[in-house]
């Protein structure tokens, strides 16, 4: 990997590491605050990410907001006396909401695998954290639809410090009691490096057991690969695929009976966005770049309606200095459709993404135009902007 190469995967991961490190009284002012997740809740929008509290710092944000025009229905924060963040939320199986991320323990830079489970008001019914004193972050939570409900948690372990980062799924049930723990990983033959391993995503396997992806055999030091792997219903590792150089950060099965990875190529000088299709083996069908002038970020990619994709992420390629939110929409093979940026004169980046029953789209991420927002809007079906809000 070249210098350019590692330096586009520090951008990609920036934020992440960005708030778990960041010390309660430290507040970067381009991130402020952050929408990383979004999904439906019957005629309205959760967002799950970060703001700042009123201390300093960083805390766990769940916001729910009109569909119709995306007012505020309520916006709820979380956490302790650290930074705290969201970077997964679904609806749980009792009516409400849950949001996964992380909490830092005792100091700065020692995150927890963190979980809330609220009503449907958004207030806390529990609060949980999981990974022991070792540090830990779960990604995606995904609702199980096994007899005795719950939910699986992906994310990444690691020891301490100076050891090795592995996958981590974490089982439990709908109390948040843990039913299983996996850590899944290679252990580094480098005596000045540390292998660098994470799930994005999960999600369930047609025939049982579920798929991940993330990046996988990277080190601290340099980049891993875009992977698939299949895990069974206990989380035992049954096969994996590799791909290029880069992060999966979304997966989805297709109506084709195919699975689709979204996330961001880490080959070339500027960072580009990748789309890979495969089937439920891992057999690659095909792979497709999108790459502009500058640095493109693929956060989240969703099936469309007609079988299509669409994907969320940043582009600095369409303004003159500036990053924008940016939103591709392809074909099923991957040709593009349209695309188009949203945001202002500044720091502007989009992550979680949904199609909506009409056929548009919902986006979150954030904004820095005239402050430091949550940054949400809803287009049509063509990518036009319906509205915006920008959320404090």
């Amino acid at each position: 990997m070249s210098f350019n190469t590692l330096k586009t995967f520090i951008l990609a991961v920036s934020l992440l590491v960005l708030v778990a490190s960041c010390k309660k009284d430290t507040v970067i002012d381009e991130y402020k605050r952050s929408g990383n997740s979004i999904a439906v809740s019957g005629s309205n929008l959760v967002i799950a990410g970060y703001t700042t509290s009123s201390l300093g710092g960083y805390d766990a944000s769940l916001i729910l907001a009109s569909q119709a025009n995306g007012d505020t229905i309520f916006n709820r924060k979380f956490g302790g006396s650290y930074a705290d963040a969201f970077y997964s939320v679904k609806k749980s199986h009792e009516g409400g909401f849950i949001a996964a991320g992380f909490s830092n323990r005792a100091s700065s830079n020692s995150p927890a695998m963190f979980v809330v489970i609220t009503d449907a008001n958004g207030n806390q019914l529990k609060s949980i954290k999981y990974g022991a004193s070792d540090y830990s972050q779960c990604f995606s939570v995904l609702p199980t639809a096994n007899a005795d409900s719950g939910y699986l948690l992906a994310g990444y372990i690691q020891k301490s410090s100076s050891y090795d980062k592995n996958i981590f799924l974490v089982r439990i049930d709908n109390a948040g009691v843990v039913k299983w723990e996996k850590s899944i990983g290679a252990t580094s033959t480098n005596p000045y490096d540390t292998v660098n391993e994470s799930a994005y995503t999960v999600i369930s396997a047609p025939d049982g057991g579920y798929f991940l992806t993330g990046s996988i055999n990277g080190y601290s030091t340099c980049c891993g690969k875009i992977f698939l792997m299949k895990v069974s219903s206990m989380g035992d590792s049954l096969w994996t695929k590799t791909f290029n150089y880069g992060i999966g950060y979304s997966l989805t099965l297709t109506s084709d009976g195919g699975v689709a990875i979204g996330g961001t190529l880490q080959e070339t000088a500027n960072q580009d966005i990748i789309l890979i299709k495969t089937d439920t083996a891992g057999n690659l069908a095909w792979k497709k770049t999108f790459s502009g002038t500058g640095y493109e970020y693929g956060a989240t990619m969703v099936e469309t309606s007609d079988g299509g994709f669409a994907i969320s992420g940043i582009t600095d390629s369409k303004g003159a200095g500036y990053q924008d939110v940016y939103l591709l929409r392809t074909n099923s093979t991957g040709s593009v459709l349209w695309d188009h940026t949203y945001g202002g004169n500044s720091i502007d980046q989009g992550f979680g993404l949904v199609q909506l029953d009409d056929g548009g789209f919902a986006l979150t991420g954030l904004s820095n135009t005239g402050g430091s927002f949550i940054f949400l809007n809803r287009t049509s079906s063509d990518g036009t902007q319906q509205w915006i809000k920008y959320i404090q």
